[in-house]
């Protein structure tokens, strides 16, 4: 006559959730594993021979060589890579703050922002400039502007500019 074991009713819940972890443990270690990203190097815009000037009254395009080179002297310098005074010497430049837009200076978390994003609208594009806070590298471009009405330079929430 064989006997039967039954396990107890805390035993099995105790296994079962043993089972459980370590399935999510090798579960997890599974994604970790693999090839790393790699974050693609970007190489600044050249520097021109002659000094871009600001058209005033110019298209987006006309202007992209001067608003390249504002960023570029931003980057360049010691400024700290928050919206407002990336704003500022984007404004001191002679473009109009009134149709800039910016990014937040820090994430919902309250980190530090990676990287600053600027705007200006001009007509029915834009200026899109960013700069980077880890090395302070820089990228402009002309963009169509987007939305319904064509006004919008940077998609998603922005920083009021109220200074």
């Amino acid at each position: 006559m064989r006997s039967q074991i039954t396990p107890k009713p805390g035993r099995l819940a105790l296994s079962a959730l043993v089972l459980g972890l370590a399935s999510t443990t090798l579960t997890g270690c599974f994604l970790l594993e693999g090839p790393t990203p790699e974050t693609p190097t970007r190489e600044a815009p050249a520097a021109p021979e002659v000094a871009p000037e600001f058209v005033p009254g110019g298209t987006a395009e006309e202007n992209l060589p001067y608003f390249t080179e504002v960023l570029r002297d931003y980057a360049a310098g010691d400024g700290a890579v928050q919206g407002q005074p990336i704003v500022d010497a984007v404004a001191g430049a002679g473009f109009d703050r009134a149709a800039m837009q910016v990014s937040f200076d820090e994430s919902k978390t309250g980190l530090p922002a990676d990287n600053i994003f600027v705007s200006v609208r001009i007509g029915a594009d834009c200026l899109v400039g960013q700069i980077v806070a880890a090395d302070r590298s820089f990228a402009a471009e002309n963009e169509p502007a987007l939305g319904p009405n064509g006004d919008i330079c940077l998609i998603g929430s922005t920083r009021a500019i109220d200074w």
